[in-house]
């Protein structure tokens, strides 16, 4: 099992929500396709941070390439551009869960 997280950094502290939003759209699309559902969160805004960052963050069972076939079209028709608009950058970060089974299988558990 893995967590995948999407971090990006608003160009500006306006844009923070709407990065949120567009990002919770965007999640909700690949949802619709099967995609287990997503956490969107903000940090620096409302909350204590060193910067301002909004994140999505699901998991799966497995990392593979995300063929455009599996892309919904409203993202890359629509939601990809509007988000480069209000990101100064935008991150996947890729964890693997240390699940039992696993800690089993190096023999940690």
């Amino acid at each position: 099992m893995f967590r995948i997280r999407r971090i990006c950094k608003p160009n500006s502290r306006p844009d923070t929500w709407k990065v949120a939003g567009l990002l919770k759209r965007i999640c909700a699309a690949y949802e619709e396709k099967g995609r287990s559902p997503a956490t969107i969160y903000v940090s620096g805004f409302g909350t204590p941070g060193a910067e301002l960052t909004v994140c999505a963050e699901w998991d799966q069972p497995s990392i593979e390439a995300n063929l455009k076939s599996n892309v919904p079209d409203i993202i890359t028709s629509k939601y990809s551009a509007e988000l480069g608009s209000l990101v100064a950058s935008n991150n996947i970060e890729f964890y693997e869960i240390a699940t039992t089974e696993k800690l089993k299988l190096w023999g940690e558990a």
